[in-house]
């Protein structure tokens, strides 16, 4: 990642497409492990793939546990649910789309590859490969670099296409292009002191770990009381243990929770512990996590995998990426009175790549970030992780019914579930926005 931010730096061009640092990183770390690899050691890469695999699974965890640790004075407002209805439909878009794809082209293949585009377009990297190692038996081994693999994809199709279109809206609309594009924070965060006789970011930093820490602990301990308890169950034990083992990061995020329940009870009794939850600390906390989360998964990729579904993951990836484009372009100029442009260019880039792709490519079109547009993405994105929890119910009915004599069945179900899931959430959204109850 060091020398990929050196690169992004210097060399002309990089600095003008919105990929992330740790995603460039990734990527330099895969082409010299699958170029010199063969050549040294006679092996594919360099890379022990599954050990790596646990590396992106826990970095997962931390990222979201020290990111639901923070305070936070956010209200919810009418538009962010709008947003979020928005993110959510197009996640059952991306879904239904890669299960289209499946049945009519690629039907020799388990239909959770193509499912997995939504995951890896709408989620990143992490929950992408968590997801696809559950369905790892099913996909020949592949399943979390495949989720890894689009997720990749949708960093390079958002970060080029995104930037294209900011070109065509600056000659069309008059916008100030952007010299290059920079990474842009999900928030601005201060230095927080914890006493006025020492400045100690250590001591801030050590307290923040302690807790995470304890937390990942107790989300360790919980999945191994659920182990027992499902022991007995058979394979239906195993498929909801395996469930909650790739969704360890949501347990997490649950402990966290309770965590600043607790706090905010202590301090509501006159005690001081605002030490106890040091945001700026958190906030880095979550950049590593991530940062080495995503160059990670990158580093999953392995030349067999490209073997067998490079085809399907380039055509799934721009289809879905089209796909998106076209249909947050219709419903933004339909759901938003103001700042059309804004929410169209930003909602692509979260849609297809993470918040601070967004971001990056809304300052295109927004360099001060003064429209509300960042904060409604940031913030809907949170409402749409409610949303999209009967979605994910969806997206499990092919893995839960494989092999049984109904299973194309299912994948009907599961296919007319996402349909009706965008169609359900469109309409809403029309109607809400005709009726001008988006504002």
């Amino acid at each position: 990642m060091f020398f990929a931010k050196i690169l992004k730096t210097w060399v002309p061009g990089l600095n003008k497409v919105v990929i992330p640092t740790s995603l460039l990183g990734g990527l330099i770390g895969l082409i010299i492990s699958l170029v010199f690899a063969p050549i040294i050691i006679g092996e594919n890469t360099f890379i022990d793939v599954e050990y790596m695999g646990y590396i992106v699974y826990h970095a997962l965890a931390i990222g979201f546990i020290s990111l639901a640790l923070k305070r936070s004075d956010s209200k919810i407002k009418k538009k962010i649910w709008s947003t979020g209805m928005l993110i959510t439909s197009t996640y059952a878009m991306q879904a239904a789309i890669g299960i289209i794809l499946v049945l009519t082209l690629f039907s020799d293949k388990f239909v959770g590859s193509g499912m997995l585009v939504a995951l890896g377009f709408g989620q990143g990297p992490g929950l992408a490969l968590s997801i696809g190692n559950m369905w790892n038996d099913m996909l020949l081994g592949n399943g979390a670099t495949l989720g890894v693999s689009y997720a990749f994809l949708g960093f390079v199709f958002g970060g080029t296409i995104g930037v294209l279109i900011i070109n065509v809206m600056s000659r069309k609309k008059g916008f100030a292009k952007p010299k290059n594009y920079n990474e842009v924070a999900v928030g601005k965060e201060t230095i927080e002191i914890d006493t006025v006789k020492e400045i100690s970011l250590l001591d801030g930093l050590t307290t923040q770990a302690i807790i995470i820490a304890i937390i990942y602990g107790l989300v360790y301990l919980t999945l191994v009381l659920a182990n027992l308890a499902l022991a007995n169950l058979g394979n239906i034990g195993e498929t909801i243990f395996g469930l909650l083992k790739g969704f360890n990061f949501i347990i997490g995020i649950m402990y966290a929770l309770l965590y600043k329940q607790l706090l905010k009870a202590i301090e509501k009794k006159g005690k001081n512990i605002k030490f106890m939850t040091n945001n700026y600390m958190l906030s880095n906390i979550t950049s590593i996590a991530f940062n080495i989360m995503i160059a990670g998964a990158v580093l999953t990729i392995t030349l067999d995998f490209l073997s067998s579904y490079g085809i399907q993951l380039i055509t799934t990836a721009i289809l879905a990426g089209v796909a998106t484009m076209l249909y947050l372009r219709f419903m933004t100029k339909r759901v938003y009175p103001e700042y059309q442009d804004q929410y169209f260019i930003g909602l692509f880039g979260m849609l297809t790549g993470v918040a601070s792709t967004g971001l990056a490519l809304l300052k295109g079109v927004d360099p001060e970030l003064e429209t509300p547009v960042a904060e409604e993405m940031v913030l809907g994105s949170g409402t749409a992780i409610s949303m999209a929890l009967p979605l994910f119910a969806i997206l499990f009915i092919p893995s839960l019914t494989y092999g049984t004599a109904n299973e194309g069945l299912w994948t009907i179900v599961a296919l007319v579930g996402c349909l009706l899931y965008t169609l359900i959430f469109a309409i809403i959204l029309l109607i809400r926005g005709k009726r001008g109850v988006n504002i």
